[in-house]
């Protein structure tokens, strides 16, 4: 009576086992940047009703980019940078919400660091179309500090304008001295097309702070009206999104 393998025959099983797991592997790696892709995308329709929420309570005009009060007002500390995303949160309930899941780890992410309430609000994973809809009071200015909302009603085509997109960071100072995985997370603010310096090298204006985080090609995106999709750079080199 037989007892075993041979061992032509478990080398056959083992090389079939590889075969299986070469082909196996890809596919489940994408069906997990998928979820991924579909959890960022999921967060950031939460943040987008956020910000529809904030318009019906301030009379319909925007939140700015960002202002600069007095720290020890929020919990964690923001030290009194109160970007967008401290002003939508009341909306929005949970940190987390304005993170994606595809971006890097980082210790600056955890509540219990001292920097987590300023991190929090300068580097969510997507970036504010300041230019439009928070543009500075000086005209001739409009992308620098102080900021002011504008109202719902001068967007004409709210459906087909850019609200937030997916952002990176890129920088190499500052804040980052202490932060794990810095130069990769999101940033509050994006620029349009114009603005856009092109690579190489790949630099913070290279896409304006836009980036395509999911699967190389796609960036997050929501527009004025609340609905949000993926774009790649490409689409969203179009000024009519961001005019």
């Amino acid at each position: 009576m037989r007892k075993g393998f041979t061992l032509i025959e478990l080398l056959t099983v083992i090389a079939i086992s590889a075969l299986l797991a070469a082909v196996l592997f890809p596919v489940f790696a994408q069906a997990r940047a998928k979820a991924r892709q579909s959890q960022c995308l999921s967060n950031l329709r939460q943040v987008a009703m956020a910000a529809q929420l904030y318009l019906q309570d301030y009379d319909e005009r925007f939140f700015v980019a960002y202002y600069i009060g007095h720290g020890g007002q929020t919990q964690p500390d923001n030290y009194g940078y109160f970007f967008w995303p401290w002003l939508l949160k009341p909306y929005g309930k949970m940190f987390s919400l304005f993170w994606c899941p595809d971006e890097p780890p980082s210790n600056c992410r955890e509540e219990s660091h001292p920097y987590f309430g300023y991190v929090f609000g300068r580097f969510p994973a997507w970036g504010y179309h300041q230019l439009l809809f928070s543009p500075g009071i000086d005209p001739y200015n409009p992308t620098e500090y102080p900021f002011e909302g504008i109202s719902l009603s001068r967007v004409a085509r709210p459906a087909e304008i850019v609200l937030f997109v997916e952002s990176i960071t890129l920088a190499t100072s500052g804040q980052g001295s202490t932060c794990t995985g810095y130069s990769q997370l999101g940033y509050a603010i994006v620029y349009p097309p114009s603005y856009w310096q092109g690579e190489p090298p790949l630099r913070p204006m290279s896409y304006g702070h836009c980036w395509h985080r999911h699967f190389s090609r796609f960036a997050s995106t929501a527009f004025a009206d609340g609905h949000v999709k993926p774009m790649t750079l490409g689409e969203l080199r179009k000024p009519s999104y961001w005019e």
